[in-house]
């Protein structure tokens, strides 16, 4: 197993998946230890090409980042 350790950062960050995620949802609570200004965003009714199943969520999710 290959483990990787990064630096915190103060980097805004932003996650975009869908509900059933192949990351594990406790190590995506892991990264978030990292980064101070992390957000998770979950788009519901999308699974992996969230782009193709829920694109005015995955629209709203990002320009809600940028605005912030």
């Amino acid at each position: 197993m290959v483990q990787l350790y990064f630096k915190p950062t103060i980097i805004p960050t932003v996650i975009i998946g869908e509900g059933s995620c192949h990351i594990p949802q406790n190590k995506l609570l892991g990264v978030s230890k990292l980064v101070s200004a992390f957000d998770l965003v979950t788009i519901e009714d999308a699974r992996h090409h969230v782009h193709e199943d829920n694109l005015p969520a995955l629209l709203a999710a990002v320009t809600s980042f940028l605005d912030s």
